[in-house]
């Protein structure tokens, strides 16, 4: 330390000097104007990996890599010739390096010091070795933000709290450069919107520029939105906002003209689509009236030969009216199950869910099936235990059509003197199942796939027993409709099981089970009743005649028109109205109506008969009126049941 002292004076030499050097957090080396070190601290052995005296009267250069020992004589005689502080941060960059030859990122600044013995410089050396790979991160970090925002299809813009644009890609500032002269970073919104109006970049829609403005600058300032606005040239563009958790907003903005064209095209498609629907619930409609009419008159006289006993039919002829009969009922069940369908597919199918008792559905199915059974000789039964007081959640009137659709198909496709057997079981908490069981030839594992697609009959189709081919695709619509679900299994040579599951009904509500149905009571004799028919076809006139002659307590008269219906009703003041509902001139509905608007006939019971099977939703409030509906062809069984009925309301009345 001697030639220091020569060199630095007494003063800086004091120990308490040379302690606070080497207290500093930084290095620092001081050094003559020539460049040749001549004090260090404790912090620069550290950073350089050198030893004190190794540094003594070294050249600073040492502390630099070698490429940049030249470069910087230069730096260090510039700086001697005008010497001045340079602070840290604002002074030379460098590179330093250890003694193992190792280099870092230096931080320099510079303190003239003139002494006596001359001017002397202080170098302040800090390792920035970890800020320098913090800023590269940090660089990388925001170069990734910058090509993330950029590769945004749609355009992208971040308003920071004083809502002036912070950041934006390249698609906003294009969309927006008419509207903005020079850069868009640092615009506020209104800006932005006032250009946009100054250009007429946006279709107004009517509204005056005032009031777009306001209503676009109102939704700005809600935290989240989505709107839309269209431009000039036809374009649709969707504008979102988010607010960020520091208070920033993001707006985003896309064209979803295509989008918004396809939602167009949709709408006017389902437009037609409904449009189509109805003409074709309208043709169907159409089509169930022709069709059921002449059918009327065929159903309708072939069963009055079989009842006719004053000219009983021969054996031979019975026969042949029984192929009538067949065909015919044939006929009407493929005419309701194409209806059904179409129904179904309409979405016109009125669901009333009720809790049902399941064991009393199936002994009305299992009384209906009855007769059919007999023939084949087929044994049905059904399983009554624990589970028969199941009540399901279900349109009463749907489940029963599944019901009859699975037994009457397990009776025709079942062997002879088979048995059918009708069983009721819980596959999960919460589902009953019900299920028809027979024992028949099976269907082919390559069939039951197609089993539930329409007019598919599991090879059936060419085989002598009759069927339309879509009424277990209409079970399988009328269980989704109810939440339920239909399947089935089925073994060659074994038989079938299909079943309808159906939510199990578990609230408070209770439903007795009704006993097996009685067979309705005999007419009512010994009273005279008067019948007014009103109907213009005059087979169905023929006909309704012949079904009265056998009623001999009954005198039938009839109107081909509304209008004279009408006044014969007031009249004559009978105890029953047939009335048809297509008549020429005015209908059916419109003459019952006026039939209630009177005192003297507003009581008179009124059966409505159409052929008209499928009905509108508008149809079906009209139709109230009535107090019975038939469709025709009618089941003379069932009118002369739904005659007896009223002809015993009307006598607990008199």
């Amino acid at each position: 330390m001697s030639s220091d002292s020569a060199l630095l004076g007494n003063d800086v030499l004091e120990n308490a000097y040379y302690r606070m050097l080497d207290a500093a957090p930084d290095a620092l080396v001081i050094a003559d104007a020539e460049g040749t070190i001549r004090l260090v601290n404790a912090q620069t052995e550290v950073l350089f990996g050198y030893q004190r005296d190794e540094l003594l009267g070294a050249p600073i250069e040492l502390l630099l890599p070698e490429p940049l020992r030249k470069e910087h004589v230069a730096h260090r005689d510039r700086f001697a010739a005008a010497p001045k502080v340079r602070a840290m941060g604002s002074g030379l960059s460098l590179f330093g390096r250890r003694k193992d030859g190792t280099t870092f990122p230096l931080e320099v600044s510079l303190s003239p010091l003139k002494t006596e013995a001359g001017l002397f410089i202080l170098s302040a050396l800090r390792d920035v070795t970890d800020r320098k790979r913090a800023e590269k991160e940090a660089r990388i970090q925001g170069e990734r933000l910058l090509s993330a925002v950029e590769s945004i299809q749609g355009m992208f813009v971040l308003f920071d709290k004083d809502d002036r644009v912070v950041l934006c890609n390249s698609s906003f500032r294009q969309f927006f450069e008419q509207a903005i002269t020079g850069a868009i970073v640092g615009r506020s919104f209104t800006e932005l919107v006032d250009g946009s109006l100054r250009c007429d970049l946006f279709d107004l829609e009517g509204a005056t520029p005032q009031e777009f403005r306001a209503n676009w600058v109102a939704l700005h300032q809600l935290p989240v939105k989505s709107f839309e606005l269209r431009t000039k040239d036809g374009r649709t563009l969707r504008f979102s906002d988010r607010l960020t958790g520091g208070g920033d907003v993001v707006k985003t903005i896309w064209d979803v003209t295509d989008d918004v064209q396809a939602a167009d095209e949709l709408r006017r498609a389902q437009v037609v689509a409904e449009s189509a629907s109805s003409a074709k619930s309208e043709f169907l409609a159409s089509m169930s009236h022709e069709l059921r009419t002449p059918l009327n008159a065929i159903l309708g006289f072939a069963q009055l030969l079989q009842r006719d006993k004053k000219t009983p039919l021969t054996e031979r002829q019975r026969l042949k009216v029984d192929h009538i009969l067949k065909g015919g009922e044939h006929l009407l069940r493929l005419i309701d199950d194409v209806l059904d369908l179409a129904r179904i597919e309409a979405g016109r199918v009125t669901i009333s869910l009720e809790p049902v008792a399941v064991i009393e559905v199936l002994r009305e199915v299992r009384a209906t099936l009855d007769p059919m059974a007999v023939r084949p000789e087929v044994e049905l039964q059904l399983d009554e235990d624990e589970t028969s007081v199941a009540l399901v959640c279900a349109d009463r009137v749907r489940f029963a059509q599944v019901l009859m659709n699975f037994g009457s198909n397990a009776i025709k496709y079942g062997k002879r003197q088979g048995r059918v057997r009708f069983a009721i079981s819980r596959p999960e908490p919460g589902i009953v199942r019900v299920s028809v069981l027979d024992d028949g030839a099976g269907i082919a594992p390559e069939l039951q796939g197609k089993l539930f697609e329409p007019f598919q009959r599991a090879g059936q189709e060419l085989g002598p027993i009759e069927g339309t081919g879509i009424g277990l695709m209409i079970c399988q619509r009328l269980a989704t409709i109810m939440g339920g679900a239909v399947g089935f299994h089925s073994e060659l040579g074994v038989g079938s099981e299909f079943w309808i599951d159906l939510p199990e009904h578990t609230g408070d509500e209770r439903v007795a089970v009704k006993p097996s149905p009685q067979a309705l009571p005999e007419a009512v004799h010994g009273v005279r009743r008067v019948v007014v028919y009103i109907e213009d076809n005059p087979s169905n006139i023929a006909f309704m005649q012949d079904v009265m002659e056998d009623l001999a307590h009954v005198e039938l008269l009839t109107a081909p028109t509304a209008e004279i219906g009408i006044e014969l009703v007031r009249s004559r003041q009978p105890d029953l109205v047939l009335m048809d509902i297509n008549l020429p001139g005015m209908n059916g509905i419109e003459a019952t109506r006026r039939l209630r608007e009177w005192p003297e006939t507003r009581d008179i019971p009124v059966v409505a008969l159409t052929a008209a099977a499928l009905l509108r939703d508008s149809q079906k409030k009209e139709i109230a009126v009535f107090d019975r509906y038939l469709t025709k062809p009618l089941k003379v069984d069932e009118l002369m049941a739904t005659l007896e009925q009223l002809f015993e309301q009307r006598l607990r009345t008199e």
